[in-house]
């Protein structure tokens, strides 16, 4: 009797034990609260308590217990935030009341930014639109090249560059040296000594021929010279005459080496065209000299 007084005291204790052990377990634990925080409860905390019981004890949260600190189960908005003073104290939910679920996007983040950046965004899409119209073929453009000239006086050709340059053409002046015959000469070709000159030129005055010089010094020298005409016609009269005497002549031009100016162009095809027919209505001399693209000029063109 004594040892079965015994037994069924130890096993009045582990029943006991037991089921202080399975109350504690379906007890729901209370999360822990931060200072500053409200008292956060889940969805799924309020339905499984609303169901264990149909009349819950009050619960007492934390904004009874200190009225004057401000809390509340959804974190105070911008405008709270920035204006302290306009922030009410929002009334105090019981347990059996569902909160408000505030819907977060996925993409934002702990602090309630959106790590967007819309400028890039817009910068990507128009990096885009322009790879797009780059990549459609452009309109072939004709490109001549040439040069008009020759003007003799500088400042003709410099007021054509700048005229050829405000038509959206590039224009260059370009300076050049030339011989230009400023008469003309009747003469008879040197000889082959002095000797030989001088007895010419006394054959000449015997058969009535004036105006004779002889060269003693440059390309002519030992030739003699029977005038000097501004007009070739002028000159074939002149060599006429002395042939009809007895004496055989030649004409050469008298060259002098000046300086020319040319103006090099670059344009298409439909500006050039342009360009040219005003020159023609203009001066009918000037010559349109055109060439590759290519070419390089040198003395100051640009091409």
């Amino acid at each position: 009797m004594k040892w079965l007084a015994i037994l069924l005291v130890l096993a009045n204790l582990l029943v006991l034990g037991w089921g202080l052990q399975r109350e504690a377990v379906d007890r729901p634990q209370k999360p822990a609260v931060h200072a500053g925080v409200g008292n956060l409860k889940l969805l799924s905390e309020i339905l499984e308590s609303s169901m264990q019981t149909q009349h819950p004890d009050p619960v007492v949260t934390e904004e009874q217990r200190n009225p004057d600190r401000q809390n509340s189960l959804i974190p105070s908005t911008s405008e709270s935030a920035n204006n302290p003073d306009d922030a009410q104290t929002e009334e105090p939910v019981a347990e059996n009341a569902v909160p408000e679920v505030q819907a977060i996007p996925v993409e934002q983040t702990s602090e309630g930014r959106i790590p967007v950046d819309v400028k890039e965004a817009e910068s990507a899409q128009n990096e885009q639109a322009a790879d797009k119209t780059m990549a459609q073929p452009g309109k072939t453009i004709n490109m001549v090249c040439g040069a008009f000239g020759p003007f003799e006086r500088g400042a003709v050709a410099r007021e054509l560059s700048e005229s050829l340059s405000s038509q959206g053409m590039d224009a260059s002046l370009r300076r050049e040296s030339m011989e230009k015959p400023i008469g003309y000469w009747v003469i008879i070709p040197p000889l082959e000594s002095q000797q030989a000159a001088i007895k010419k030129v006394s054959e000449l005055r015997a058969s009535g021929i004036s105006d004779i010089r002889r060269f003693v010094k440059g390309e002519q020298k030992n030739g003699i010279s029977l005038g000097v005409f501004s007009s070739k016609v002028n000159a074939q009269v002149r060599q006429q005459e002395i042939a009809k005497k007895g004496h055989a002549a030649k004409v050469i031009p008298r060259l002098i080496v000046v300086p020319t100016y040319w103006v090099d162009y670059r344009a298409d095809q439909e500006r050039a065209g342009r360009a040219v027919e005003t020159l023609r209505q203009r001066n009918e001399a000037i010559k349109n000299t055109e060439y590759p693209c290519s070419r390089v000029v040198t003395s100051g063109g640009i091409f």
